[in-house]
């Protein structure tokens, strides 16, 4: 073993000590913010790279870069100083090095140093994003890619920190922000709708514009020797990087590849789309020709030497990346998980899991000790507040999820997506049991089960909201009053109301549930759209989250406007009462949560800080102790509300 990452092994062998005890999870517990007391998820992930000796593999989430041991699947460190959303990673030829590059005018790229495992230096500030990342061949200097209203292309000398280089390519737009770097760093390459570009980074020029008559590239990449360069749609072409022409094309993908990456040979290419399918090509070149690509197989259905059907990824491919012997390929799926692959059997094994997209649902169950969460990408999670197991528990479900519920007793759980259907989810079964179909206009993606979890309410991107007899699975009522998106829908604790707001609205809609279609009607002045609801568990006071940060409070019978919390910043996006009434807890678009005195509408203390991007979560412990918050960065963090009061008093 070379002395390379001996920070880390010494890190994984404490990890393997402690394997069958508490301290199993204790991953869970690195890094948490002030006030928290445990990360569940390890946010959505974007790239990944194996170690120059294919121990270790590096992933970059919106909450840090995540080092794996690439045997065991063990954590082995989270590494996630200012900036955490990080975009992409990049060992350094020696692999005494790691860089990763994120998102932030105060330095968006960091350096590491992986042999005593410390961060070495901060570069870039006031560049803006880096969405690439690539060290010269002797690891001297790294190349940064980026994109602000045209190309951003940086070189740094890694021993000082300071720019050699750079140069802006003018372009009004990207797809996806498809970019590459030749391994020379000689070239840059990136897509917008039907035009693909190559910039020579020598010279700061456009070398080559090409135009097709469909989309020619989300993904793209340079093979090894910077000579082909590949871009994928659905349809996968090879352009000579000299003279901008086209090679060849590849047949076979039906969904758009969002993932591309050579073999270090140049020999093998793989592939990934947006349904899960990963693909292998033979490259192989003859003299300075290339030969025919040969599809060497498909992973996601057959092994490349038989027909035995492998497990397969349920969700887009994320990202790609062999290994320095070409042996073995690590893919990283929107589905939470990360699997390696032996390239010439397509045997696979699940290295880890836990990647989880946007939270959009969190909740306790009825027993009060269970924590359910929804994704984006349709993972439910279990948390166990007393034992602390967590359970991933994978839908099988095509599309993404736009709004999950929970039932109370934890059974059931109502799906939201694209399309009119709401399907329900039996937590025991592992399937669905029932298809509500809706009249819905656009995704569904606003879901609420009645306290007794016999209504179900669901509202859409067209204004509508349904209300469905959940035990004979028929709808009840289509309800009318707004004219754009649901933002809000919960209901009163005895069930009888159902609270709505929408886009582009300054109104709450109090819809009756007993005498259907009776509604209340509540506008304020001078508020803003709203973008959260809740109701005080006496089901008297109704507590609104605005657009432009006012959070207020208005009486249920008589609709009047009772108070205004003064103290808030950014746009509210969660809001959620405490079980005894005594505190209000709001999240926003900036990633901070504000505790509220309920009775005095003041707030308790400093605002909590822990997410990178929206809060769209909150809920309390049964006992009030406890506050759960759920964000776009794809984490759960726990805040243990008991000790943060105490010390605030």
């Amino acid at each position: 073993m070379r002395k390379t990452g001996l920070f880390f092994i010494g890190l994984l062998l404490i990890v393997e000590l402690f394997s069958n005890g508490s301290f199993a999870q204790e991953y869970a517990r690195w890094y948490l913010p002030e006030g928290a007391k445990a990360r569940l998820g390890k946010g959505t992930l974007s790239d990944v790279k194996f170690s120059p000796d294919g121990t270790q593999l590096a992933v970059a989430t919106s909450i840090g870069v995540w080092v794996y041991d690439a045997r065991t699947g063990a954590e082995i460190a989270l590494l996630n100083k200012h900036p955490k959303n990080v975009r992409t990673v990049a060992f350094s030829p020696d692999g005494k090095i790691l860089a990763t590059g994120g998102r932030s005018r105060d330095g968006a790229i960091q350096l590491w140093d992986t042999t005593i495992g410390t961060h070495l230096s901060t570069m870039a500030k006031g560049t803006g994003s880096v969405e690439m990342l690539a060290f010269s061949e002797d690891g001297k200097t790294l190349a940064s890619v980026g994109w602000d209203r045209g190309i951003l292309f940086y070189v740094w000398d890694i021993d000082t920190g300071h720019e050699v280089s750079h140069f802006v390519g003018q372009q009004d737009s990207i797809n996806e922000l498809a970019l590459a770097v030749s391994p020379n760093l000689r070239f840059v390459a990136s897509a917008s709708r039907n035009r693909m570009f190559i910039w020579d980074t020598q010279t700061e020029t456009l070398k080559h514009t090409i135009e097709g008559d469909e989309d020619l590239a989300w993904a793209l990449a340079f093979s090894p020797d910077s000579k082909t360069l590949i871009g994928g749609f659905t349809t996968i072409r090879l352009w000579d990087v000299k003279t901008g022409s086209q090679m060849s094309r590849l047949d076979g993908h039906t969904r758009k590849v969002d993932a591309l990456t050579f073999s270090p040979d140049g020999k093998t290419l793989a592939s990934g789309d947006s349904s899960g399918d990963i693909r292998l090509w033979n490259i192989a070149a003859g003299g300075d020709q290339l030969t025919l690509p040969r599809l060497l197989g498909s992973i996601r259905g057959k092994r490349l030497s038989d027909s035995r059907t492998l497990t397969e990824h349920k969700r887009p491919i994320e990202a790609l990346a062999f290994t320095a012997d070409g042996t073995t390929l690590v893919s990283a799926s929107r589905d939470s998980t990360i699997r390696l692959w032996n390239v010439d059997t397509g045997k696979s094994h699940l290295m880890t899991e836990g990647h989880i997209e946007a939270i959009k649902s969190l909740g306790f169950l009825e027993d009060g000790k269970t924590l359910a969460s929804g994704s984006f990408d349709c993972t439910l999670q279990l948390w166990n507040t007393e034992s602390e197991d967590q359970q991933l528990i994978p839908v099988k479900y095509r599309w993404f999820a736009f709004g999950f519920a929970f039932s109370q007793d934890g059974k059931t759980v109502a799906i939201g997506s694209v399309g009119k259907n709401i399907r329900l989810w039996n937590v025991d079964t592992k399937d669905f049991f029932a298809t509500f179909k809706t009249a819905h206009k656009g995704f569904i993606d606003a879901l609420a089960f009645s306290p007794d979890d016999k209504t179900l309410a669901s509202g859409s991107r067209g204004g509508t909201i349904e209300l469905w007899d959940v035990p004979n699975q028929r709808r009840m009522a289509i309800l009318q009053g707004h004219t754009d998106e649901i933002r809000a829908l919960t209901f009163s604790p005895d069930g009888k109301t159902v609270a709505t707001a929408a886009k582009g609205e300054a109104i709450i809609v109090l819809w009756d549930t007993i005498d259907i279609g009776r509604k209340k009607v509540l506008l304020g002045e001078h508020t803003t759209e709203i973008g959260a609801l809740t109701f005080s568990p006496d089901g008297r006071t109704i507590v609104s989250g605005h657009r432009d940060g006012g959070i207020y409070s208005w009486d249920v019978t008589t609709g009047k406007h009772l108070s205004t919390f003064i103290g808030h910043a950014g746009s509210v996006t969660a809001l959620t009462f405490s079980p005894d009434g005594k505190t209000i807890a709001n999240g926003s678009t900036n990633g901070s949560i504000r505790l509220w005195d309920a009775s005095a509408y003041t707030l308790i203390r400093d605002p909590l800080i822990g997410h990178v991007g929206p809060v769209n979560e909150l809920t309390f412990s049964p006992d009030s102790d406890t506050l759960s918050s759920g964000g776009s960065d794809g984490t759960i963090l726990v805040w243990d509300l008991k000790n943060i009061m105490e010390k605030n008093r």
